[in-house]
């Protein structure tokens, strides 16, 4: 608990996403300790967002239950995924990330939707080799 602050400040200052997230859920799960020990003082106020995104995915169970658009309390390495999934950059900020699945959100929505349709066909696919495998049988 003694560096908690200075590891995220120095994840912070070198734009490293996932360090800064790993220390800002630990700082929610041991929230009581924190409270207690560490100085706030010093922290910038616009990573305090962070602490209350962490907070609130603990107080939820962690079930990446999603707000209003969906990004905002997803994982650095779920955001880094959807960026990869549509050939977008995923290195940078939380923040960054959000920004550009935001921006590319109509490119999003067609991947998610061609990948639907994927799975769809790919079912209706099944159900006839199992009727071609069934009127097999009978012969």
């Amino acid at each position: 608990m003694d560096n908690a602050m200075d590891n995220l400040l120095y994840a912070d200052a070198l734009n490293l996403a996932l360090l800064k997230e790993i220390v800002v859920d630990f700082l929610a799960v041991n929230h009581d300790e924190a409270i207690e020990s560490l100085c706030f003082s010093d922290v910038p106020s616009y990573l305090m967002k962070d602490v209350f995104v962490a907070f609130g995915r603990k107080m939820k169970g962690d079930t990446n239950e999603v707000c209003k658009d969906g990004l905002n309390t997803m994982h650095v390495s779920e955001l880094r995924m959807k960026l990869a999934e549509i050939g977008l950059d995923v290195d940078g900020s939380r923040e960054a990330m959000i920004e550009a699945l935001n921006a590319n959100a109509d490119e999003f929505a067609v991947d998610s939707n061609e990948d639907d349709e994927e799975i769809s066909d790919e079912d209706s696919g099944s159900d006839e080799d199992n009727e071609e495998f069934s009127a097999g049988e009978e012969d």
